[in-house]
């Protein structure tokens, strides 16, 4: 099946048991429709492939209906509202009358409080007594519901026909959640920007993003359940801050001119205090001291950085989906460019840890979701030796795909850093000394809690905390880019997943 329509699969089916009631008819219509897709994309080009789709839905589905009832029919979906009175010329009406699209676009972008009164009665042609009566309401809250849905419907006619680029949106967390499940798609995206500035109703979200309010309401609920949206009333606001492509490129200027001093004073202190780091007796100590600056220096980046916040961290809050943290959400991007930084922690067993000082382009994710489920690794590793045991070949190949481990002499080894308690918190408190970085970052720091305020909705200032503490830990990227133009660090090869960055720690 083409890839372009596998993302549809799922609303046509929808599509077709929310009109249906019946999971066999739904599962017919659906492999109806997708077969006459797949047909005419073979036979010509298709410009606009979602229009297209929903316009053969409605045209099988008016067909089926035809063929069920001898009185007149509706055809009701996204693009058409009309009774039918020629059936052998419904399909060609369809196609050729584009206000009856524009009707129902308008349609669906009202709540179903008025949409549900104004289909029936113009479409099913049901008086205001039998409304009344279906939905045990009085008559005068027909007759109003009727007059308010006309006259929001001739304003939604007026803007309805509005096209809507991608939106571009990279999402992570400051905590311990799963952000892309609530951001997984365009729609879940479209209302976090509709919502975002202020509250706005269904309705409103629905004229803003083009999206049927048929299609939202299910969207808004899980998107509440994920702390991704908040309802307020009747209206709704996007519950976490989005850094706007623009706003990011303020916050990196405004630390570039300070980079340069930055990478030479953190790697004068890297250079007097590796020697005293290597005495502590750690795994990986021999390492070269160009791999050992890859876990070596964030550490005393991420620590100055801390050092130098006027404000206390807050603690993260709990969330409903079990987890806690913050959203952290980038605007006008995908994927990660070289200038961000973060870190990932790992913990198995309670006594053993996996720590990743990730850097954005460098960022493997599937090295990162190798590194939640690393017990084909750890329960391998001597803490000592550093040797990995050769008991069982497919947890060696996969620690082998991974570089976590290296052959010498038909033995295998740790390809990271391997840190015993004792070990961990005599390297901690070396990286952990005041020095001069600290006071270079202090302005460069408190200069981002002012532009975040600048740019994020008042309400959303009490998260400004969160999304500062995690934006400033990008100076590590910053510092990292500038040594290795310096050819202080050697840039990674793309020919394998570059580990040097990566650290155990067994308590």
């Amino acid at each position: 099946m083409d890839s372009e329509i596998l993302s549809y699969i799922e609303l046509i089916y929808r599509f077709c048991l929310h009109r249906l009631n019946s999971r066999t008819d739904a599962e017919d219509l659906s492999q109806e429709i997708l077969l006459c897709i797949i047909e005419s994309m073979q036979k010509q080009k298709i410009d606009n492939l979602g229009n297209y789709i929903w316009r053969v839905a409605h045209n099988r589905y008016a067909r089926k209906i035809q063929q069920n009832q001898h009185e007149k029919n509706i055809v009701y979906g996204e693009e058409y509202l009309f009774d039918i009175e020629d059936k052998t010329s419904l399909i060609d009406n369809i196609q050729k009358t584009e206000e009856y699209s524009l009707t129902f676009k308008a349609l669906h972008t009202l709540s179903s409080m008025y949409r549900n009164i104004l289909v029936d009665f113009y479409v099913y042609e049901l008086n205001i007594y039998q409304i009344a009566k279906k939905y045990d309401l009085s008559v005068e809250t027909v007759k109003w519901r009727l007059h308010t849905g006309r006259e929001k419907m001739k304003v939604r006619l007026d803007i309805v026909n509005k096209t809507y680029s991608k939106i571009k949106m990279h999402v992570m967390c400051n905590g311990s959640f799963d952000p892309n499940k609530y951001l997984c798609n365009q729609i879940y995206k479209a209302i976090a920007v509709a919502c975002y500035d202020s509250p706005i109703t269904i309705e409103e979200v629905s004229l803003a993003t083009g999206i049927p309010t048929l299609y939202l309401e299910e969207a808004l609920e899980y998107m509440i359940y994920g702390d991704a949206i908040e309802k307020v009333g009747n209206k709704y606001q996007t519950n976490f801050i989005i850094v706007k492509e623009s706003d990011n490129q303020k916050m990196c200027n405004a630390l570039q001119s300070k980079i340069k001093e930055i990478a030479e004073k953190v790697w004068t202190v890297y250079d007097n205090s590796i020697e005293e780091i290597k005495s502590i007796g750690f795994y990986g100590k021999d390492f070269p001291i160009t791999k050992l600056a890859y876990i070596v220096l964030p550490s005393i980046l991420r620590t100055a950085v801390s050092k130098a916040k006027e404000e206390n961290p807050l603690p993260r809050p709990l969330r409903k989906d079990g987890g806690n943290g913050w959203f952290i959400v980038n605007e006008g991007i995908e994927k990660l460019d070289e200038l961000y930084a973060g870190c990932n922690t790992y913990s198995y067993n309670d006594n053993i840890k996996l720590t990743y000082y990730w850097l954005g382009k460098l960022f493997d994710n599937e090295l990162n979701v190798a590194l939640r489920n690393a017990e084909f690794f750890v329960s391998h590793i001597n803490n000592e030796t550093g040797e990995f045991d050769n008991d069982n070949t497919e947890d060696t190949a996969k620690a082998l795909r991974f570089n976590l481990v290296f052959k010498q002499n038909n033995r295998y080894y740790s390809n990271i850093t391997i840190f015993n308690k004792e070990q961990y918190i005599a390297s901690y408190d070396l990286t952990n000394m005041e020095h001069e970085i600290t006071g270079l970052l202090h302005d460069w720091v408190a200069t981002l809690y002012k532009q975040y305020k600048t740019f994020t909705p008042k309400r959303l200032h009490n998260q400004v905390n969160g999304n500062v503490q995690s934006y400033s830990f990008n100076v590590v990227a910053h510092v990292i880019k500038e040594l290795q133009e310096n050819g202080m660090l050697r840039t990674p090869s793309q020919d394998e997943p570059f580990v040097d960055n990566i650290f155990l720690t067994i308590f």
